[in-house]
């Protein structure tokens, strides 16, 4: 890695920035342009904007790992880039499938540093509620299942211009979600909003349809735009995705120990 990173988005030259996303069953990829503003350090303008120029998806959950890659290439040859044109990388930094969100994060840590790129990681929560289309000022309940009635879930809402977080990235379940003053007021989104969309829906909530709701890398893309002064990871080697909730191996080793 080089010595001096970035120290927020305005500082990158501009350049090409690429975005994996795998937490979720489909996972994607978004090759996206960075202009930053030419206004200099003391201008009062946006700090830049990140035009979208490619972008896949992987359908089978259980080959990300091995499509992963070669759909990296894939998505800078359509573009007509090369690796070396990339001036940072953003990853999806969970929650979700254990192994998805290792995948990803794998890949945008070995890419950064062998290209010595600054690495972004934001929430795949945010990622999905910035990716859906929702009229603005309205709260954007994001729910990703996590088997029987667990959830992870994050609620934010879109507004000049910036992403305001309602409530941060959680693990929790129906009841405690269905209790919350979230559910009826919020639109709703995400594969576990749409695996108990019934109770929510009993409940006076909105229920999007899918593809609104899920893991996206163009979203971190426009994350990252709506973030500027979000500053990279300070350590990447070091760096870990965010869980929410330790594995189920580690769950089951740690209740051996406490007995």
């Amino acid at each position: 890695m080089s010595d001096r990173l970035p120290g927020t988005l305005s500082e990158l030259p501009t350049g090409l920035l690429l975005a994996l996303e795998t937490s979720g069953k489909e996972g994607s990829i978004a090759l996206g342009e960075w202009r930053g503003n030419r206004g200099g350090s003391g201008s009062q303008e946006s700090p830049g904007s990140v035009r979208l120029l490619a972008q896949t998806r992987l359908r089978d959950e259980d080959e990300h790992a091995a499509l992963l890659t070669p759909a990296v290439d894939e998505v800078l040859a359509e573009a007509g880039a090369r690796p070396s044109d990339l001036v940072a990388l953003v990853v999806g930094a969970g929650p979700g499938s254990f192994t998805g969100v290792r995948v990803a994060a794998a890949t945008a840590k070995g890419m950064a540093w062998s290209l010595s790129l600054p690495l972004w990681a934001f929430s795949s929560l945010a990622g999905a509620a910035v990716a859906a289309e929702v009229e603005p000022n309205r709260s954007r309940v994001v729910l990703f299942d996590a088997r029987g009635e667990r959830l992870y879930a994050a609620a934010y809402r879109l507004a000049r211009g910036r992403l305001e977080t309602l409530l941060e990235p959680v693990a929790t379940d129906v009841g405690r979600i269905l209790d919350s003053h979230l559910s009826p007021h919020g639109i709703l989104m995400g594969s576990g909003a749409l695996r108990h969309k019934a109770l929510f829906e009993a409940a006076g909530a909105s229920v999007l349809q899918p593809p609104a709701g899920d893991p996206d890398a163009e979203g971190l893309l426009r994350l990252l735009a709506l973030s500027p002064d979000t500053p990279p990871v300070e350590d990447v080697g070091a760096w870990e995705p965010d869980y929410l909730r330790e594995a189920g191996a580690e769950r089951i080793r740690k209740a051996r120990k406490e007995r």
